[in-house]
This record gives structure tokens, C-alpha cells and sequence, in this order.
């Protein structure tokens, strides 16, 4: 399972439902933060980045309810457009990190 796809564009600089807040399955908080930190490399420090990956996991952990974060980690289409946004405006509370 890839998050690449979710972060693409929140990774590279550039969420609010009344369902119960998700909670990351083993492994998924940590292979999401890697997915945006691989994504992002070439464009941001390493220390700033894994703080804005985690930064970001957290975020989309709190926001997206399981059965959303379960959809988007096996999306292999772009995201529609309302999915998208939401996701730009949680990500967007991390880019202090990046400074």
C-alpha cells in the first residue's frame, strides 16, 4: 500500500467530515510519513520534511475516518476533486514545518 499518490501535491508545498477521526493501522502512520518524505526529497531538507510528513500523517489520520483513509490508501485513480481539497486543507496546517 502506497501513499505517494495522496501526498503528491501536499508533499511538494502545496479534510472535514463529522465521522469518528481514524486511527492508523500498524505500520500505515510510518509508511505514509515515508511516502511523502520520498516524495518531496529533492525540494525540501530532510529534518523539515519528516517533520512535515508526520505533521501531515497526523493530520489526515485525525481528519479522515477509517473507512476514508482505507479508500484513499488503495486509490490508483487521481483523487476526486472534493477529496482532494480536503486533504490540501489539513496538509496545509504543516507547512509551518517546512520554513
Amino acid at each position: 500500500m502506497r501513499y505517494t499518490h495522496l501526498l503528491a501535491v501536499a508533499a511538494t508545498l502545496s479534510v472535514s467530515l463529522s465521522a469518528a477521526a481514524a486511527q492508523w493501522g500498524p505500520g500505515e502512520r510510518e509508511r505514509f510519513v515515508q511516502d511523502c518524505a520520498a516524495g518531496a526529497q529533492a525540494q525540501v531538507a530532510g529534518d523539515k520534511l519528516q517533520k512535515y510528513c508526520g505533521c501531515a500523517a497526523d493530520k489526515v489520520g485525525a481528519e479522515f475516518s477509517q473507512a476514508e483513509l482505507d479508500e484513499l490508501k488503495n486509490q490508483t485513480t487521481p483523487l476526486p476533486k472534493p477529496t482532494h481539497e480536503r486533504l490540501i486543507k489539513v496538509t496545509n496546517q504543516c507547512l509551518a514545518h517546512l520554513n
